[in-house]
């Protein structure tokens, strides 16, 4: 340590002027540092005789610079592994949607719904149980272990617990929602016998996933863990949505067997209709703000953690949007708030600090004067139109308008992408206007796409209203 001072004297000497050093020196609480300014000391000729410095101790601040040191890191790993978790929430939600509409069969696509679940929360197996009302059971259906989905008779399943009573363990009104039962609590609802199969399992945690339609429970999900574990709100968010699903194609089965054809694909489409459209433009920003996370992180801008925490918004709007699809579609948001908070609404979340900037404009509009389905159907259209705009024409900047210009009322989604090819615009292509325009002439309105390459797209909706 001396020589280290020695040093940084010689140095002093040798530039004739003030230099700043950080000297480490040991005390008997461990060592310090010290901030030192030295500088050399002349006489009445301008001759140096001697060094002087002057010393701080900077102990503590450099502990707290540390400190923050070590939980800037620590917020960057955070930020890493949530967007990690979200970018596999998305690719799970997306992949069981995509599946909802091709998968034929309803035991195949229960199937992925169960192994993406199951693998999503890190669960050993699963089982899936669907209600029989003419017979107050709740019976099994499915289970998921060994990385395939079988029989109960396959799993081995003992025969005694295939088939419970319905009215014993039913979820009703408040109590549908996420429960974790621990093998090791006595006072659990499994029954003793049971709880011990389990334990010979393995099994200390099930986590039990009610589903619901038309505010039934229909069914139910169980994910068995071999550690005593807790889950957070977000595994439980997406677990909800994803078991969504699996309501839905119950639901749409069973509207097969109670209806004919043609009325089961009217309602399939309405359905399929109604979740692509709550919950495209909800993941696309999500995907936008992963993006943006993944690209303030790796360029080390800052932790990139705040476009992760809006990721994490945007993605709890699009899993209400998901469990809102499951109760029968009602237009919840549009009771509660109306049209014209409801699209503003949409436009806050569709924002992304430094990407892209949404906007809303209504002029001399009363919204509670329009029909709720009329409210609905061009919330929906707007829901498309950004989500268009989102995954085909990069732009940054959105504005929504909703204007009365009597005798019609319309609706205006404007952007500064890239626009749209004639050739694309002629098939329609993946750009969801089937769907808008369908939603449009229900209204008894127009559609038009407005668009120009590398200069962006309006979609234009009219619709004749009364004063």
């Amino acid at each position: 340590m001396a020589e280290a001072v020695r040093a940084n004297d010689r140095k002093v000497i040798e530039a004739g002027s003030p230099i700043q050093f950080e000297e480490a020196v040991p005390s008997d609480e461990g060592e310090r540092l010290y901030v030192a300014a030295k500088f050399l000391l002349r006489d009445g000729t301008d001759k140096p005789y001697a060094i002087c410095g002057i010393a701080t101790d900077i102990t503590v601040f450099k502990q707290a610079e540390e400190l923050e040191a070590k939980m800037a890191h620590e917020r960057e790993m955070f930020a890493r592994q949530r967007a990690a978790e979200l970018a596999r929430a998305n690719d799970a939600l997306r992949g069981c949607l995509d599946a909802l509409s091709t998968v034929p069969n309803l035991d195949e696509f229960l199937g992925q719904v169960m192994a993406t679940i199951t693998g999503q929360l890190g669960a050993v197996s699963s089982t899936l149980r669907i209600c029989n009302f003419d017979r107050n059971t709740l019976n099994l259906e499915l289970v998921y272990q060994d990385g395939r989905v079988m029989s109960p008779a396959d799993a081995r399943y003992p025969k005694a617990w295939r088939s419970i009573k319905l009215d014993k363990t039913r979820f009703t009104g408040s109590e549908q929602s996420v429960t974790v039962q621990r093998m090791v609590d006595p006072q659990t609802s499994i029954p003793d016998a049971q709880r011990s199969y389990l334990l010979g399992l393995g099994v200390k945690t099930v986590l039990v996933i009610p589903l619901i339609s038309l505010a039934q429970e229909i069914g139910r999900l169980s994910f068995r863990f071999t550690e005593d574990r807790d889950f957070r709100p977000e595994e439980f968010e997406i677990a909800r949505a994803l078991a969504t699903q699996a309501s839905l194609a119950i639901q749409l089965t069973r509207l097969a067997k109670a209806a004919s054809q043609s009325a089961v694909l009217e309602e399939r489409n309405r359905l399929a209709g109604e979740i692509h459209d709550s919950l495209a433009q909800s993941f696309a920003g999500v995907s936008m703000q992963l993006d943006a996370a993944r690209e303030v992180i790796k360029t080390k801008r800052n932790d990139g953690l705040s476009y992760v925490e809006r990721a994490n918004d945007l993605a709890r709007f699009g899993l209400a949007e998901a469990r809102r699809s499951a109760l029968s579609l009602q237009p919840a948001v549009i009771e509660e708030s109306g049209l014209i908070e409801a699209l503003q609404m949409l436009v806050e979340r569709s924002n992304i600090p430094g990407k892209l900037r949404c906007t809303f404009h209504p002029y001399r509009v009363r919204d509670e004067k329009l029909p709720l389905p009329v409210q609905q159907d061009l919330l929906r259209i707007a829901q498309e139109a950004i989500s268009n705009a989102l995954r085909h024409a990069q732009p940054t900047v959105i504005s929504v308008g909703l204007r009365s210009n009597p005798p019609n009322l319309v609706l205006e989604v404007k952007d500064d992408g890239s626009g749209i090819a004639s050739a694309q615009l002629q098939t329609g292509e993946g750009f969801g206007f089937a769907n808008m325009r369908a939603r449009a002439k229900k209204l008894s309105g127009e559609l038009e796409v407005r668009t120009t390459p590398g200069r962006g797209t309006s979609i234009v909706v009219s619709l004749p209203i009364n004063e």
